[in-house]
């Protein structure tokens, strides 16, 4: 075993199954605890798909609960056309415990993305 990537990894939240075709959704919210201040890092894992008609971004914004703001966030361009199952990662810098959730959106209604999974999690150095 390689001990350059052992860690251990703590799940944030997780989710599935998310259809997006021109409307924003917006999760449920949850409580994160471990942050930067605890060390390691935090990463956003996404798999997906897309049927579209033309450019379109899927923009993922990780939203503090408390007062609506912005804390994180990726943008994921695709092109006007059938995108298999794909799969992105991110680091999100985290520094405050608390309650988020995510915000799903489209840049343009001309097509559908389907959000297979995704998840957020601190791992451990």
């Amino acid at each position: 075993m390689n001990s350059f990537n052992q860690g251990k990894i703590y799940i944030l939240t997780q989710g599935q199954g998310i259809h997006l075709s021109g409307n924003p959704i917006q999760t449920e919210k949850f409580s994160i605890q471990k942050t930067l201040r605890n060390g390691g890092k935090i990463r956003f894992k996404i798999r997906y798909s897309a049927e579209l008609q033309g450019f379109c971004l899927l923009e993922v914004f990780l939203m503090r609960a408390e007062n609506g703001t912005l804390t994180a966030g990726m943008t994921i361009p695709n092109s006007g056309s059938t995108a298999n199952v794909q799969e992105q990662e991110q680091e999100f810098s985290i520094w405050e415990p608390g309650d988020y959730y995510f915000f799903f959106k489209m840049s343009s209604n001309n097509g559908k993305f389907y959000i297979e999974d995704y998840q957020l999690y601190w791992l451990a150095s």
